[in-house]
């Protein structure tokens, strides 16, 4: 049989095997345009509105990132630019490249038309459009300067995509070269736009941009509501993960150029590192919230790692080694996709409430995420997934997110107001039981008063005529009327103890404690407990010395008389009851033993709950109170009962501290 351990192992490098060969699968598509690379042809606008210039372009790597036009323009460098299959996709570089591209237009398309460069992220991109007939020199060349470190005010447009204004001639090839350069992902496509489709592409853009952020805006108070309601701080996790999240994307996707026009450029990089790394952060603190029933120490640690990740990243930028950290960023995001995608399944098995949409929702925007990245990488081609998808996936994430953790507000309401019902049946059974209480104590003090008057006559009785019978010097007689005051010393004790069940119910009734030598105070109850049933045979075996306790003395008494009828009615008739007092340590032992007819093992400890009697009681008198009471009144003393059940004995033992170790 194979370990549970290496099975795991198994899995795992299943699994890792399985990532790596579907990320050289995706390099290897990646790379399979460069390899059968040809010649970009001119892209002919005609009739469309906008037309994608993918496939159309040529490019040039400047690793000096020193080029100029002029530099390019040479004829030894103009003929060293490839052809790009779709976009261009390097991921994290610091090179320079140069692209080129031909444009020609026919009747159908408009004259003046609008150059998109994207994504809105680029740092540095400059535009060279042919507006000269000699295109080896440079004054036949236009410049426009973009890139999200421009200012807005000095771009053609405020807009958040990049736009340059191309005025193209009829019939005539017009190039254009752009220059890019990034400290983030290098990524560039293009496309040309009729004004009339420009202003739509805006207008659609900022719509979308604005919804996505006021969507998220009204998640994250709701989830800040909800935080605020129950406290739970899964809530303030996730709603502050939801703002790192719309910051980052507030920033690379260009609407901030629309918020903040004069310090957009200054402040675009930094915001898009703290939303990036804060959103790590937050996430990982809050999936160690959320499945932290499904981690284990390997995912615990990784959540960790992530989160100092996320830190770091958040630092990147303003300290100066974001090209360094940011492929370390992508590759653990990479992989705490398949944690998180492994967490969610295990909460959906382990029924976790709300777990099969933690599922739905990780998996879409996982999705999106990692292709993203892979695209960060520049392992996924650009035009493969826009960064709108992006936002798509993200945007249904947090959606789905909510109504989850909203799920967990719903049983976490649930909860409380079942923990209330309880409450509230618990205070009616414990009015119900005061009500009750009182009753018995009433029922009590009547009898009480009715009994002792008639008692206290046939007492009085008893002592008048056994000082008669002593003139008669009758033996005979004297025993009877000994046997009938123990019956009515007895019938004071049985209204004594139903007085005392009733009096320690009482916390503010108290009888004074005394410090009490607990040898004399035995050896006269055992002489008692002999003189009232002298036929039964008591073995008392005495182990003490000066040996004090502190007492209430009557309620004591109280609780040997119980175990010692308990003892006697419970045994043989003509068996033993040992009685073995000791001291032990800063303790006290009263042990009480006789032989057993009768109980089960399985019933000694609910012998001492309320109203509890053992099945060997049936044909005894009894309320099954006399050994809750004897507990109450040894927890009152500071000390402990046991009842134990060996093969043919039964041994009750009370332990109590001395008096120098008694804490009150």
């Amino acid at each position: 049989m194979v370990p549970a351990d290496a099975l795991h192992w198994q899995r795992v490098t299943k699994l890792a095997v399985t990532i790596a060969a579907f990320i050289l699968f995706v390099i290897f598509v990646s790379l399979f345009p460069a390899l059968t690379a040809k010649a970009a042809t001119p892209v002919i606008l005609d009739s469309l509105p906008r037309v994608e210039l993918s496939g159309h372009i040529d490019r040039y790597d400047d690793h000096t990132e020193k080029l100029t036009l002029a530099d390019i323009l040479d004829p030894k460098n103009a003929i060293a630019f490839t052809h790009l299959k779709g976009n261009l996709n390097d991921g994290y570089s610091h090179k320079a490249v140069w692209l080129r591209f031909t444009l020609s237009r026919t009747s159908g398309f408009p004259e003046e038309a609008w150059l998109r460069l994207y994504p809105p992220y680029l740092d540095h991109v400059t535009v060279f459009v042919q507006t000269g007939r000699d295109p080896s020199r440079t004054s036949s060349w236009r410049q426009i300067i973009l890139g999200d470190h421009i200012p807005v005010a000095d771009r053609p447009v405020p807009d958040p995509d990049f736009f340059a204004p191309l005025s193209l001639p009829l019939e005539t090839p017009v190039t254009i070269y752009v220059r890019v350069q990034a400290i983030s992902s290098l990524n560039f496509g293009a496309s040309v736009h009729t004004p009339t489709d420009m202003i739509r592409q805006t207008d659609t853009n900022i719509l979308f941009q604005g919804g996505y952020l006021a969507i998220v805006i009204v998640i994250s108070l709701l989830n800040f509501i909800y935080f605020i309601r129950i406290k739970d701080r899964l809530f303030i996790y996730f709603a502050l993960y939801a703002l790192a999240v719309s910051i980052n994307y507030l920033s690379i996707s260009g609407i901030l150029s629309l918020i903040l026009p004069g310090s957009a450029h200054l402040i675009s990089d930094y915001l898009a590192d703290i939303g990036k790394g804060g959103g790590i952060l937050l996430m990982s603190v809050f999936l160690t919230g959320l499945f932290a029933s499904e981690l284990t120490p390997f995912t615990c640690n990784y959540l960790r790692l992530m989160a100092v990740i996320g830190a770091l990243t958040v630092l990147a930028d303003p300290l100066g080694f974001y090209i360094e950290m940011a492929p370390v960023t992508s590759m653990g995001v990479l992989f705490l996709f398949f944690v998180v995608s492994w967490l969610s399944y295990k909460a959906v098995k382990n029924n976790k409430p709300g777990g099969m949409v933690f599922f739905i929702a990780f998996g879409i925007s996982n999705l999106g995420y990692f292709i993203h990245f892979l695209q960060l990488l520049g392992l996924v081609p650009l035009e493969w997934w826009s960064i709108n998808n992006i936002q798509y996936a993200s945007l249904l994430n947090i959606v789905l997110m909510t109504l989850a953790l909203a799920e967990r507000l719903r049983e976490s309401e649930n909860r409380a107001m079942a923990a209330l019902r309880e409450s509230e049946l618990k205070s009616l059974e414990l009015a119900t039981e005061r009500v009750a209480t009182e009753r018995q104590q009433r029922f009590l003090t009547m009898v009480s008063h009715e009994y002792r008057t008639p008692l206290a006559i046939i007492r009085s009785s008893l002592d008048i005529m056994e000082l008669q019978m002593s003139d008669q010097r009758s033996q005979d007689n004297g025993n009877e009327i000994s046997k009938m005051k123990r019956a009515v010393q007895r019938l004071v004790e049985v209204m004594d103890v139903s007085l005392e069940k009733s009096r320690l119910s009482d916390s503010q009734e108290k009888e004074g404690v005394v410090r009490t030598l607990l040898a004399p105070f035995m050896a006269a109850e055992i002489e008692e407990i002999r003189s009232l049933w002298p036929n039964r045979s008591f073995l008392f075996a005495l182990s003490l010395t000066d040996h004090a306790i502190n007492a209430e003395q009557h309620y004591l008494k109280t609780a040997l008389f119980n175990l010692f009828d308990n003892a006697r009615k419970y045994s043989p008739p003509d068996s033993p009851i040992e009685v073995d007092c000791y001291g032990e340590g800063e303790e006290v032992f009263i042990r009480i033993q006789n032989q057993s007819n009768g109980i089960l093992t399985n019933e000694t400890e609910q012998l001492f709950r309320k109203y509890q009697r053992g099945s060997n009681s049936n044909n005894t008198n009894g309320s099954g109170l006399g050994l809750w009471l004897v507990q109450e009144i040894i927890y009152r003393h500071h000390g402990t009962v046991t009842f134990e059940k060996t093969y043919t004995d039964v041994v009750v033992t009370i332990r109590l501290p001395l008096a120098d170790t008694t804490k009150e």
